[in-house]
């Protein structure tokens, strides 16, 4: 029996929505030549990225950076990954979704390692977020993300806004052939006001619960990833790190999960983001897509 995971509801903390009241202010002000630049961790991809135009971005440490969506047969194809056959992915025979990005699968008809592919577009269409990962290998396998904006995009230059969306992932593991799934809440806010400077978003990914691919829910302690403050570049990328704490019983905290986030800001009223987080603990990594809206 195929199914679908997906958390429902969105609740934003009164803490957030207080620093962020408001949504954003189109402005006819000339963003500063100084804007953030991406500080060194902006990823392969786009060579001269700007505003007015599409942006696509992939890690170049791993092997995935050309991927296709065929929305008629409902293939997605990944080019260039070790066995994982004719490099042609049907819709997961298990798992429909997760939290709103479809699952594929590699074509399993000879002896070939098994892959996940997560791939969704946003609700305007204008981005997309691939991810593709393995469980056949006692480490973390081959794989990679693709993440991109489709045309361009008008950055306000004064006000603030909220945005809340969608999170999934897969995890996999460097000391054992595993492979799960991630599902979350995503909320970021952006200050427009300040796009001359790298202090501009953060954010958290919360509600996270981790299920095997069968679709059974995983007793794993996942605790809220922070978004920590990061950058707005002149083309509208974010960059920035992550990572997550836990508490101990005196009240203090300890890192637990350590990574980085990259996203597109897309739409004529930049009202959508889209985007990535790699976060490492231990063993395990976790690679995640998400998709999150302006809060009107």
């Amino acid at each position: 029996m195929t199914q679908t995971l997906r958390l429902s509801g969105l609740f934003l903390t009164a803490a957030l929505l207080a620093a962020c009241s408001g949504s954003s202010d189109i402005g006819e002000d000339v963003i500063d030549d100084d804007t953030f630049d991406g500080d060194g961790l902006l990823l392969d991809g786009t060579e001269e990225p700007s505003s007015s135009a599409s942006i696509e971005r992939y890690d170049g440490d791993q092997e995935v950076s050309l991927v296709s969506y065929d929305e008629s047969t409902d293939v997605f194809t990944v080019n260039n990954l070790p066995f994982d056959g004719s490099g042609a992915y049907d819709r997961d025979d298990i798992i429909l979704s997760v939290n709103g990005f479809n699952v594929y699968e590699n074509n399993n008809d000879t002896p070939i390692r098994e892959y996940k592919a997560l791939h969704s577009s946003s609700t305007s269409g204008k981005t997309s977020v691939s991810i593709v990962k393995t469980g056949s290998y006692i480490d973390h396998g081959f794989g990679g993300f693709v993440y991109a904006r489709n045309g361009s995009v008008k950055l306000p230059t004064s006000g603030q806004a909220v945005f809340a969306g969608d999170y999934a992932g897969l995890r996999t593991s460097d000391t054992s052939a595993v492979l799960q799934y991630v599902a979350g809440n995503a909320y970021l806010e952006v200050d427009f006001e300040d796009l001359d400077s790298s202090n501009a978003v953060e954010g958290y990914i919360e509600n996270r619960q981790v299920y095997d691919t069968n679709g059974n829910a995983v007793d794993s302690t996942v605790p809220t990833i922070i978004l920590a403050t990061g950058g707005i570049t002149q083309a509208g990328e974010i960059v920035g790190s992550a990572s997550s704490f836990t508490e101990n019983e005196d009240g203090s905290s300890t890192e637990f999960e350590t990574g980085n986030y990259y996203a597109v800001i897309a739409g004529k009223n930049a009202d959508e983001i889209a985007g990535v987080i790699v976060i490492q603990q231990g063993d395990v990594e976790e690679t995640g897509g998400f998709f999150a809206y302006e809060v009107e």
